[in-house]
């Protein structure tokens, strides 16, 4: 994601002698991507920063402060520390606060503390004009001050009205589904089950935790007393809910990638100082901490060689360690750095170090030596030419291909078609099992047009699988009106023939209304019997007899089952075709041939008589008279 970070703020943090363009160069080559650069009416610079996803630390002006003090120096510039952290408060025994946290998985940290005399008033022109350079509309100085330090230190901050908290008890629990509440912007939301919500002492939600306050709490122009407090939520069970709710805030944005555990206290100090300077607070309760410090990897080998054999160039050991302690690593004595707090979910591993070596040191001072060794054979995914080929193939034949959308509703999706989390509509909240039912809704909106038409698409469905993701295989379904059962058949079975499959896939043709057919199949059994080869057969020095012979049908046995059955009875039975059907008598065409001699009347009426033989005694089928 973008942030913006105007230089004047950047600069109550860090003093340097670099310029806006040596900033934005350094960040570009060692850091972060600077987009571009805003020049103010007032003479600020304000940078848009690209910030990668790993690097939540990163979305803040004090992240950013971090990283040019680490870099700028080896530019030449100097880069210091000038602003201090704020100093911790007395606290008084005044007014009480309970907070109960029903999982300490929920909430890994949770510090607050009430403040009095709070007096309401617009914020200093700096604050403002600040605020409006990031794109946050300033408000009041009690809620602006959440939101500036927010953006300088990348801590979430919130503040409510201490009195209309019933019971001054906070419960952070799960919600339940269904459960309603309005935030602060006024939009009524409706819960899913699981999102971190927090309930007063009378059970009212007053807080969409790490998204947005409610609007039953909020801070307003008669607050006196107001309860400040910071915390670290659940990052997946913030962006669950964010994205489940539809609602994107700068909070969330930084919760969701992990807030700094040890960041907390600092942040509430900085906060209780900025208010006291502000708007004249005062400290009225018992600073409120609960921590539930993360289990994880705070150290992390640091093996030297190699990071310089990733380098490909041979980086000194002290550059590597003083490279570690500007970027806030501590070098142990046991052979380990200790990662600081604020990079606590980033830096996991050994080439974790040597990546934040390098990109220091300069990505444009390693060697540009040609990689060496034999190039990798590459082994060709024949699925997608096979496709291809098919797709042709039913174009040419007067099919039209369709794209219809993977989500549809749960009526067309079935009933064991998998929920979508978050749909954009209600038409779109399943995932499809199957191609036929979109594609039967694009013939009825085209049932105005004459003649035969027909529809196919190749995509994938979505088939549930218990505990895991679903699997996804690659589907052909054909969907025609006013074509011919044997037309439509022919069609699929040429294609098959031009993929190089003869006999081993069997398909179904199912009737709909309004005389449409329609046929589903797995594409990946398809392209997996899928062959380039053809097979030459020489021509036969003797002729073939061909005669068409007609047979009753019992219901419910198919051309499939007779085709197959006449076919084992002998080899010189080489060629079957279906010909007519009318009632329930089927007229086939079949040849026979002998490749080492002349077939004759007696051969021909013995092969006959094992046709009539087996299909009487395998499927009921008899010769008609």
């Amino acid at each position: 994601m973008n942030i913006l970070i105007p230089d004047s703020w950047l600069r109550d943090l860090i003093r340097t002698s670099a310029k806006p363009k040596d900033i934005s160069k350094a960040l570009s080559l060692h850091a972060f991507s600077v987009e571009k650069t805003i020049e103010c009416d007032d003479g600020d610079v304000v940078y848009e920063i690209e910030i990668t996803p790993n690097r939540g630390d990163a979305l803040s002006i004090m992240g950013i402060a971090r990283e040019l003090v680490a870099i700028l120096p080896d530019k030449g510039f100097s880069a210091e520390w000038i602003k201090k952290p704020a100093e911790k408060f007395k606290e008084v025994d005044e007014n009480p606060l309970t907070v109960e946290i029903m999982e300490d998985d929920l909430v890994p940290r949770f510090s607050a503390v009430v403040l009095k005399d709070i007096i309401s008033k617009p914020s200093p022109d700096l604050v403002a004009s600040r605020l409006e350079k990031v794109g946050i509309r300033a408000l009041n100085a009690v809620v602006d001050m959440t939101n500036y330090l927010m953006i300088e230190t990348g801590q979430p901050m919130h503040i409510f009205d201490y009195d209309k908290i019933k019971g001054h008890k906070m419960v952070v629990r799960q919600s339940h589904k269904g459960e309603k509440l309005i935030t602060l912007d006024g939009v009524e939301r409706t819960l899913p089950a699981g999102v971190i919500v927090i309930e007063d002492g009378e059970g009212r939600l007053i807080d969409l935790c790490g998204i947005m306050g409610c609007k039953n709490s909020e801070v307003d122009e008669n607050t006196t007393k107001a309860l400040f407090f910071v915390q670290i939520y659940n990052p997946v069970r913030i962006r669950k809910a964010s994205m489940t709710l539809g609602h994107r805030t700068d909070a969330a944005l930084r919760f969701e990638k992990g807030v700094d555990f040890e960041g907390v206290l600092p942040g509430l100090y900085a906060g209780v100082e900025m208010l006291a300077a502000e708007v004249g607070s005062k400290i009225a309760s018992k600073l409120t901490d609960i921590a539930e410090r993360p289990k994880g990897i705070s150290e992390v080998y640091l093996d030297h060689e190699r990071i310089k054999k990733i380098a490909g160039t041979g980086i000194d050991n002290t550059v590597i360690e003083n490279t570690l302690g500007l970027l806030g690593f501590e070098v142990l004595g046991n052979g380990n750095v200790r990662v600081p707090s604020w990079r606590f979910r980033d830096i996991l591993i050994p080439e974790d170090l040597a990546e934040e070596v390098i990109r220091v040191y300069g990505y444009y001072n390693l060697k540009d030596n040609l990689l060496t060794g034999e190039i990798p054979a590459k082994k060709e995914d024949k699925r997608f030419y096979w496709e291809d080929k098919a797709k042709d193939f039913l174009r040419f034949n007067g099919l039209y291909e369709c794209y219809t959308n993977s989500a549809t509703t749960e009526t067309l999706a079935g009933d064991e078609a998998l929920g979508i989390a978050n749909p954009l509509s209600q038409d779109l909240s399943h995932l499809r099992t199957s191609l036929v039912p979109q594609l039967l809704e694009v013939m009825d909106k085209n049932k105005g047009s004459s003649g035969v038409t027909g529809f196919f698409e190749m995509s994938a469905v979505y088939l549930p699988v218990d505990g895991d993701l679903p699997d996804q295989p690659m589907h052909l379904a054909l969907v025609t009106r006013g074509m011919p059962y044997r037309d439509l058949k022919g069609i699929v079975e040429s294609m098959l023939l031009e993929l190089g499959i003869k006999d081993d896939f069997t398909f179904e043709i199912e009737t709909g209304l309004d005389d449409v057919l329609y046929l589903e199949t797995d594409f990946d059994k398809i392209s997996a019997l899928a062959k380039f080869s053809k097979t030459y057969t020489s021509i036969s020095r003797f002729n073939s007899i061909k005669e068409d012979l007609t047979f009753v049908i019992p219901e419910g046995v198919t051309y499939d089952q007779i085709r197959a059955t006449i076919l084992l009875c002998d080899n010189r039975i080489t060629k079957l075709s279906f010909k007519d059907f009318y009632n329930n008598a089927m007229t086939l065409s079949i040849e026979y041939l002998d490749k080492d001699a002349q077939v004759s009347s007696q051969d021909t009426q013995e092969i006959r008589a094992k046709i009539f033989i087996q299909l009487e005694k395998s499927l009921k089928v008899s010769l008609k008279s």
